[in-house]
């Protein structure tokens, strides 16, 4: 979908459906050719948020048609309301077949910044034109009939930013913003969608290798013959009973900087939970038990490369199947990770924080980076404790932790931190081996747990973790979400890294 942004009066420029937010107090626009049925429609929405009202002009008119589209009151607009209100008008536009359509959108008089604006506008557009759709196929003559009737899709939106020529300015860096971090998006969510047969840890590496060639980025790609060399048992344990090795893929921004910072992302193509073998039902889900590293090459996707960071951007992403031969893992084994923990594996299904494990403790050894952040569809109790609107967050470093909180509400990405108390790391002490997999039994707080497991790697390190087992994908639908994998975490770092500045090189409390 291409975007462009456009001056002059909505009114008069030429367009087959011209969307106007319609807030609460606020009066309609002058628009002779559609008579006093305008101010109608504008009074009954009355700003009501979401609500819609679509108007034919009464006379000759270059806008064929306008929809009124209820905002609420200016004062309460945030950047997340402008994100559904633009994915309300792509869609709307797309039930009435048009390939093209113009919106209007003040950039003052609300609390919203423009260069915000223009962000959420881009990512509203843009990420709710996501499909996944290219594996259907209609074969027979009624089908094809019916494949000619099907409507258009959007290609193309006229933005009409209505505000001054410096908030025009800025409105446009914003909405490029924007596009570059919905497209990582979207990346993320195509990967994230793609069934385990299609995505092998191979295929998801020369993914990875695609998208480093385009943006001009570092990628070293590792097999079992180079993780066995870096003793990376934790993760080769859970990799044993597949017939697809695992990848390790590390992708670097600028090699040549000093400071490193490394983001981690579990990266299980599918997820059986091994020997100790998970249900049948939902099991299909466990497609997604790779949404981790989807959103790591997103995140480079969205970065462009990442040269314009002051920093070199590591990218981690730990790539395998965990699957129930012969050969695999089985509980009660030991494994060692490469920094030398012993592991008794209690649960071959707690498996993720095993690949994450040797992940973490390569980049503390080979990159000494001043921060990590590692996201992972880790744990069903982070579901339990936050449903489906929050990621779990547990940080060793409060300056940090608090800025991913910021960029979580300013993107909608939102997060909640959770302890990390000395009891909770008690927890996962071991009998056998330095530590457990899994909790002690009746102890709960699995979601905790299975961070104090990974903190463990990530000793004095500035790091993050983020639980997106309840965030990462699900059926329900917003305005610029239509089920399957959502790709969260994407835009949450892109903000982190583009306007956080340096969160790690404070100190924490």
């Amino acid at each position: 979908m291409k975007l462009t942004l456009k001056t002059e009066n909505p009114l008069k420029a030429r367009s087959p459906l011209l969307v106007l937010p319609s807030f609460q107090g606020d009066r309609p626009p002058a628009a002779p050719a559609f008579g006093p049925a305008l101010g109608k429609a504008w009074k009954e929405l009355d700003g009501e948020f979401g609500s819609g009202r679509l108007l034919y002009p009464a006379q000759a008119s270059p806008v064929e048609r306008i929809l009124l589209l209820g905002a609420g009151k200016a004062e309460d607009l945030d950047p997340e309301k402008i994100r559904r209100l633009a994915g309300k008008a792509r869609n709307r536009a797309a039930s009435l077949g048009m390939d093209r359509f113009s919106f209007a959108f003040p950039l003052e008089d609300h609390p919203v910044s423009p260069e915000e604006t223009g962000a959420a506008l881009a990512e509203g557009l843009l990420l709710s034109a996501y499909k996944f759709d290219r594996f259907k196929k209609k074969t027979s003559r009624e089908d094809e009939g019916e494949r000619k009737k099907e409507k258009k899709e959007p290609r193309r939106v006229l933005l009409f930013l209505r505000g001054k020529a410096r908030a025009r300015e800025k409105a446009g860096k914003g909405l490029q913003a924007g596009a570059a971090a919905a497209r990582g998006q979207n990346l993320a969510r195509e990967l994230g969608d793609l069934p385990s047969n299609l995505l092998t840890p191979a295929l998801f590496a020369s993914r990875a290798r695609k998208v480093a060639r385009e943006w001009g980025c570092k990628c070293t790609v590792l097999g079992e013959k180079e993780m066995a060399r870096l003793k990376m048992g934790a993760f080769l344990g859970v990799a044993r009973g597949s017939s697809h090795p695992p990848r390790l893929v590390v992708l670097q921004t600028r090699p040549t900087a000093q400071e490193k910072v490394c983001v981690v992302g579990k990266g299980l193509t599918f997820d059986s939970g091994g020997i100790s073998i998970k249900p049948s039902r939902g099991m299909d889900e466990m497609r997604f038990d790779m949404c981790g590293a989807a959103a790591v090459l997103g995140l480079f996707q969205a970065l462009e490369g990442g040269r314009d960071l002051p920093f070199d951007l590591v990218g981690v992403l730990g790539l395998a199947e965990n699957m129930p031969d012969g050969n695999a893992q089985k509980p009660g084994d030991l494994v060692t990770a490469c920094d030398g923990t012993t592991i008794e594996v209690l649960n071959t299904d707690a498996e993720g924080r095993l690949v994450l494990a040797d992940c973490i403790a390569f980049c503390r050894k080979r990159f000494k980076p001043k921060a990590v952040v590692d996201l992972a569809t880790l744990t069903g109790a982070c579901v339990v404790a936050l449903g489906h609107e929050a990621t779990g967050l547990i940080s060793n470093h409060d300056p940090l932790a608090e800025a991913l909180l910021r960029s979580g509400e300013k993107t909608g990405e939102r997060c909640w931190r959770l302890p990390l108390w000395k009891e909770y790391k008690d927890l996962i002490k071991g009998s056998y081996g330095d530590l457990r997999n899994i909790g002690s039994a009746g102890a709960g707080a699995g979601t905790i747990t299975a961070a104090a497991f990974l903190g463990h790697f990530a000793g004095d390190t500035p790091w993050a973790h983020l639980d997106i087992a309840g965030t990462a994908y699900n059926t329900r639908k917003r305005d610029y979400y239509q089920g399957g994998a959502f790709g969260v975490g994407v835009r949450l770092l892109f903000r982190l890294f583009k306007e956080e500045g340096r969160p790690w090189r404070k100190r924490a409390r």
